[in-house]
């Protein structure tokens, strides 16, 4: 303990903190703001679920609960730079985009990262939805019916933990420079409050499916793992179907059929289109 560099350490763990806090709540109180707040009265022409709001004491669970996981975050990911910045830690991210490729490189590296982070955090997300997982540990962020912003981070600090450790597991093996790995967190951060906002927003970015994909997550639970890709629950055939059942007993993410569908043994119903 006599090598810790505590004002290197406190920096790390203090601005990583501060900055996750920041982000979380500037970003949810703006969609808080905005909609929740100035047009409350006028849901029907915005909200996803217009006619269900969360109560008080879970709105203000979802914030205290949110900030709490910010602060954990802030502890673990400023641990996690304090080692690499001290040198404790021997983890490939870099700052000189000449030495690692060029921009060539560095653009690449960042769109392998954002998808192994989008298909790491789907497994982790499909896990949480086993029968053992959701009932011990997934069921604390599904209370939140009706999704609002601060909801996003409303979970419990296992699944916190487990989704952290899922996204920053490649940053150990594989060359990443900071400015990608910032911006890579970053996005996740705020395109993840815009699909808990409960707000019917579209995206302009041609692989980022509207906030009815996830808001469609939590009013059937059992559904649409992905956070910021749809190819994942295409492939694994858990993006929502037409003319399926969902709900929270019906696990395995396919839904379930109409007893006559199964007996004349009709195909899958298509998939509903975001």
């Amino acid at each position: 303990m006599g090598g810790v560099d505590w004002s290197l350490l406190i920096a790390c763990i203090g601005g990583a903190s501060l900055a996750g806090i920041v982000t979380y709540h500037a970003v949810a109180g703006y969609f808080y703001c905005r909609h929740y707040i100035r047009r409350r009265s006028t849901a029907q022409s915005w909200k996803l679920q217009p006619d269900r709001f969360l109560s008080p004491e879970l709105h203000r669970l979802a914030v205290w609960a949110g900030t709490r996981n910010m602060l954990l975050s802030g502890l673990l990911s400023g641990a996690l730079i304090y080692a690499i910045a001290s040198g404790s830690l021997d983890a490939p991210i870099y700052t000189d985009v000449a030495g690692w490729g060029g921009w060539a490189y560095t653009v690449g590296s960042t769109v392998v990262w954002f998808l192994l982070a989008e298909y790491t955090a789907y497994l982790v997300h499909r896990l949480l939805h086993t029968r053992f997982m959701f009932r011990h540990v997934h069921r604390f962020h599904h209370r939140f019916v009706a999704t609002n912003p601060y909801v996003t981070m409303a979970m419990h600090p296992a699944e916190l933990l487990m989704l952290q450790a899922a996204t920053l597991a490649p940053l150990l093996v594989i060359p990443f420079h900071a400015l990608s790995v910032v911006g890579v967190l970053l996005y996740i951060v705020v395109f993840n409050v815009a699909g808990h906002s409960g707000v019917r927003l579209e995206s302009a970015l041609p692989w980022q499916p509207p906030a009815q994909f996830h808001d469609d997550h939590h009013a059937h639970v059992h559904v649409n793992f992905g956070q910021h890709l749809l190819i994942w629950d295409r492939l694994h055939g858990t993006l929502r179907r037409h003319g399926r059942h969902y709900g929270p007993e019906v696990f395995g993410g396919r839904g379930q059929r109409d007893l006559g569908d199964a007996v004349a043994g009709r195909e899958l119903e298509p998939f509903v289109r975001y």
